[in-house]
């Protein structure tokens, strides 16, 4: 999450959080699985309310997605749940788009970036990424999305 108190800083922020992962990580990204997928659902975590004076620029969402094809990476097509960093909802009608996908901590990914330029591809054995957002003990990410849909409601947000 990132909270900023002067909005001229806005724009910087949002350019850095759409470089695949180079201003979370500060070094080139590397992925672990490129696909074609369409969104089935996405989902704010709740979270990211800073009170006034801030501004939040994205914060965790819980997004499900219908994989079509595997370019690369050990997955199989049909649903996968991955972690994105964004502001706002994807429209769902811009069709099947390739996704760059890091493996997280949590067993699950992460997302780099939405179509784009090709990121190298992570060596075997890298160390995962830590997870946009970590349940609670006792938690699930789909605790998660629970929660937000009932903090923000049902549907695309």
């Amino acid at each position: 999450m990132i909270k900023l108190r002067f909005l001229g800083l806005a724009a910087v922020a949002v350019a850095a959080v759409g470089v695949g992962g180079t201003a979370r990580t500060g070094k080139i990204a590397c992925f672990d699985a490129e696909v074609t997928a369409t969104i089935v659902r996405q989902t704010p975590t709740v979270g990211g309310l800073c009170g006034d004076g801030c501004i939040v620029v994205s914060w965790p969402w819980v997004v499900e997605l219908r994989v079509r094809r595997v370019h690369s990476g050990r997955l199989d097509p049909g649903p996968l749940t991955v972690l994105n960093l964004q502001h706002a909802a994807y429209r769902r009608d811009i069709g099947a788009r390739r996704w760059w996908l890091r493996e997280n901590a949590l067993g699950g990914f992460n997302v780099l970036q939405i179509d784009g330029p090709p990121l190298p591809q992570c060596p075997r054995g890298e160390t995962p990424e830590a997870p946009f957002v970590v349940p609670a003990e006792g938690q699930t990410l789909e605790d998660l999305r629970r929660e937000g849909e009932a903090y923000y409601g049902r549907g695309d947000h």
